[in-house]
């Protein structure tokens, strides 16, 4: 079981160590836009609009704090994103297999994930977040009277 949990352990310090500029990008990206536009999602900074993916870090954080189902009123799909990452990480670091099938869920996550969003933007859109319109985005400070006539659509 030690040589085991050892052989687990040392696939993933493989991967932090060869993934680690990736994962400096993404910190640095967040506290660089988190700063100067106080979101993270590219959409909400460029559009004001939220994005598929919208309360998937929110969510995790509810799931994380024992909150299921405010993590699932936020975006019901961050189990589905909590299940293929266990699928992965089980199959990658435990077993020390390839994740045959991650593309086959990659997919239909993506899939589900348009789906929902679709419906949420029909039943929550502007009134429930995270499906709301954000001000200040760039759109709004370049193209002129954007925000106005976004505001006065969806309100």
């Amino acid at each position: 079981m030690k040589t085991r949990l050892k052989q687990a352990a040392g696939r993933l310090w493989k991967d932090i160590c060869e993934y680690k500029m990736l994962g400096i990008g993404i910190l640095v990206y967040y506290v660089i836009v988190s700063y100067i536009f106080s979101a993270f999602c590219p959409s909400v900074i460029v559009t004001g609009f939220p994005c598929p993916g919208c309360g998937i870090t929110r969510g995790f954080l509810f799931v994380m704090t024992g909150q299921f189902e405010r993590a699932w009123n936020i975006n019901p799909l961050i189990y589905g994103w909590i299940f293929f990452a266990l699928y992965v990480g089980v199959q990658r670091y435990l077993l020390g297999k390839e994740a045959r099938a991650w593309k086959k869920l990659l997919a239909i996550l993506a899939v589900a994930m348009i789906v929902v969003f679709i419906y949420r933007m029909y039943r929550y859109f502007p009134n429930k977040p995270p499906m709301t319109f954000t001000g200040g985005s760039i759109f709004e400070k370049i193209v002129p009277n954007y925000g106005r006539l976004i505001r006065e659509l969806i309100y």
